[in-house]
């Protein structure tokens, strides 16, 4: 049996899930296959970033706020603490700004700390809200069929249908089909470290004694590893590093792991329920390319890094998020398909830089916790140390400050200014590819991101009265605002965007700078119009 869907999304997990709310805001319809039953049982990632949580503030009021509202308390997103048992006595400790965002000058959201089991959930009902994503739990996926492109398929029943479609999303994680059949490679570093992921309940936090943080390092001659609290009421994981013969074999038991929590936590008649147990190997890759024809890879079929900084589902997510409003311009007839190649050439660059750096990082801090909890000098000179350890809890240059540069991006001459580290630091920017900068409109109760719709967005003053009228050609896929007018009152929107009264700025579907211009042009509409016809890639 032969199905048809605009776009199959296979991979029902956080960055699956996301894309198919993120077509759903274009107006296209998906189908999203997930070869698991139902949604994740085990919690495995635990943090939306910042940016992450403002591109989720696109699906809507309800789903922002119930990812707000499985939040960890205070207290528990900083420090990163280091003890020789989790009861006993701390080493030293880490600052993690980065977990509890940059505040309200550089965003108007707030990050989420909290378990990918709980996350998933809300997606799902978002998803489903929209009457747009069909979800279909059970089904896997055995073959691609690149030229469709489209999937065979096996439903809970055993039997077998076909699906294709204008596209594929594949979100089908690290040891993903897609990539594999495709026969597109990974660069980087796999298998760099192995773990094992418990995932169980225990009142951890009655025996803390005030010493809360978003990571408890441990390390003694019965017990190394880390615990990550879920949500401060019992609900705990602790990763475990383990060599790679013991990691391949099934001797890392439930009994095995509550032996090895009681040993870390210094407790030993502590009362404890594994819920479940998990592996992982660390990797720091990222594929070949990142499109093949009408298929788009995203999440860890695209890239996989090291658990530093919490990256993986974010750059995961904020990568989906640059492809997805792509793909629904590419599907709806808008744009040249052209324009799809774009997310290579914008994401895959940094998403390797990335990679890199959180190794680097990943390498840095083990030598940070050997120095802290044993006591053995680093092989890190001072200042690299203090340089890793402010990386390790600050990483918004990598959350904000990438710039992009490919046809969908028009320049304007100018250069961001310049952070001394780029991975942790970041200084707001309106030039072409970055970021459009958040700025409160209307005294401070409306964020100038939400302006930012699945429509390109045109933004002046009270002043640019030609670029409105402009913009108001009906074949033209635009959003116009004038900053000044009822509402949207601000006194830094010049300054902060480069241009003149009036000047005009172009904003992308997914928040980013295509084209500015400081001032005025003799024919506004031309210029829009051979601006949005050169980003589309049509003639």
């Amino acid at each position: 049996m032969k199905q048809i869907s605009p776009v199959t999304v296979l991979g029902g997990g956080p960055v699956g899930l996301a894309a198919a709310l993120e077509l759903a805001r274009f107006g296209v319809p998906s189908v999203v296959l997930e070869q698991r039953p139902q949604t994740s049982w085990h919690p495995k990632t635990r943090n939306f970033n910042t940016r992450t949580m403002e591109i989720a503030r696109g699906w809507g009021q309800a789903t922002y706020q119930r990812l707000r509202g499985i939040d960890t308390p205070p207290g528990w997103k900083s420090p990163i603490r280091f003890f020789d048992t989790l009861t006993g006595e701390q080493a030293g400790q880490i600052d993690s700004l980065g977990f509890l965002g940059p505040g309200p000058d550089i965003s108007p959201a707030l990050p989420v700390m909290s378990s990918q089991d709980l996350i998933e959930k809300i997606l799902v009902d978002a998803a489903a809200a929209t009457g747009l994503v069909d979800l279909r739990f059970g089904h896997r996926a055995t073959l691609v069929l690149p030229e469709e492109p489209g999937l065979e398929v096996i439903d809970p029943q055993g039997d077998a249908y076909t699906i294709t479609g204008s596209a594929l999303v594949a979100a089908d994680g690290v040891d993903s089909l897609v990539r594999a059949q495709l026969g597109i490679g990974l660069d980087g570093e796999q298998a760099v470290n192995h773990f094992v992921n418990c995932y169980f309940r225990a009142d951890l936090e009655s025996h803390l004694g005030g010493q809360t943080g978003v990571l408890l390092y441990v390390g003694d001659s019965t017990a190394a590893g880390v615990f990550q609290p879920l949500d401060a009421r019992g609900r705990w994981l602790a990763q475990i590093p383990v060599p790679r013969e013991a990691w391949e074999g099934d001797t890392h038991t439930p009994e095995w792991c509550a032996q090895w929590i009681r040993a870390g936590s210094g407790i030993e008649d502590l009362e404890l329920e594994v819920r479940s147990v998990g592996k992982w190997r660390m990797n720091a890759t990222v594929a070949d390319r990142l499109t093949a024809g009408k298929i788009v890879l995203c999440g860890d079929a695209a890239h996989q890094f090291p658990p530093t900084g919490g990256l993986g589902v974010n750059t995961g997510l904020q990568g989906m998020h640059n492809a997805m409003w792509k793909l629904a311009l590419c599907v709806r007839g808008i744009a040249d398909w052209s324009l799809l190649n774009t997310y290579d050439t914008e994401r895959r660059p940094p998403s390797k830089t990335t990679a890199e750096q959180s190794l680097a990082n990943f390498h840095s801090v083990v030598q940070i916790s050997i120095s802290m909890m044993y006591g053995i000098d680093s092989q890190l000179t001072p200042e690299e140390a203090i340089r890793a350890a402010h990386r390790y809890g600050n990483h918004l240059g990598v959350e904000f400050g990438t710039r992009y540069s490919s046809a969908a991006v028009i320049p304007d001459g100018t250069t961001p200014p310049a952070v001394e580290d780029s991975y942790a630091d970041y200084l707001p920017s309106a030039t072409p590819g970055c970021r459009a900068p958040h700025l409160w409109l209307g005294g401070d109760r409306l964020s100038i991101l939400d302006l930012f719709g699945p429509r390109f967005t045109l933004l002046t003053t009270t002043e640019g009265s030609d670029w409105l009228r402009a913009a108001g050609r009906p074949d033209l896929p635009l959003a116009a605002f004038a900053i000044g007018a009822p509402g949207l009152e601000s006194g830094d929107f010049l300054p902060l965007y480069g241009i003149g009264p009036d000047g005009a700025v172009l904003v992308r579907p997914d928040g980013y700078v295509a084209w500015r211009s400081p001032v005025a042009a003799p024919d506004p509409e031309a210029v829009l119009y051979r601006v949005l016809t050169q980003i589309l890639g049509r003639s």
